[in-house]
């Protein structure tokens, strides 16, 4: 009996406590998550206005949204593998909320769509959040240039 009970326990011990070791993000690096929310001190319109300058910087391609709703969907371009087997394109939900001291709330959610087989299944892509990637902090930080240099008309 002993002998049966023994590797029980070490097998339910190995995977009960290998279960805090694991990162919180797949594939992520050690350490917190990317910040996807920020304030600004700016009403939500400027701030509307700062994320289009900044999505402008980073490439991505409005599709939606606007500045009535608080909301921009946006889409990076198509990349493509050297074989041109597979593509991959982010998308960006940005929505904006006033904050209770004047000034702006933006919550950004980005996902990542792959087309792995993109000569023989075409249109057939996955999608999957994009949990530890620069794309937030350069987003948001984009936002906070655009609001500190605004454009002159």
């Amino acid at each position: 009996m002993k002998s049966i009970l023994a590797p029980i326990i070490l097998l339910a011990s190995l995977v009960l406590g290998g279960c805090d070791s694991l990162p919180n993000q797949a594939g992520g690096r050690p350490g917190p998550p990317p910040e996807t929310s920020r304030e600004f001190l700016a009403d939500p319109r400027s701030v509307y206005d700062a994320a289009l300058v900044s999505l402008a910087q980073m490439e991505f391609k409005v599709t939606g949204g606007g500045p009535a709703q608080g909301k921009i969907t946006a889409v990076s371009g198509l990349r493509s593998n050297v074989g041109l087997q597979s593509t991959r394109q982010i998308t960006l939900k940005a929505t904006i909320t006033p904050a209770g001291d004047g000034g702006s709330v933006v919550e950004v959610v980005l996902k990542e769509a792959v087309e792995e087989d993109s000569e023989n299944r075409l249109g057939f892509a996955t999608e999957r959040p994009l949990l530890d990637t620069p794309y937030y902090e350069v987003f948001l930080n984009g936002i906070t240039q655009a609001l500190a240099n605004p454009k002159k008309d």
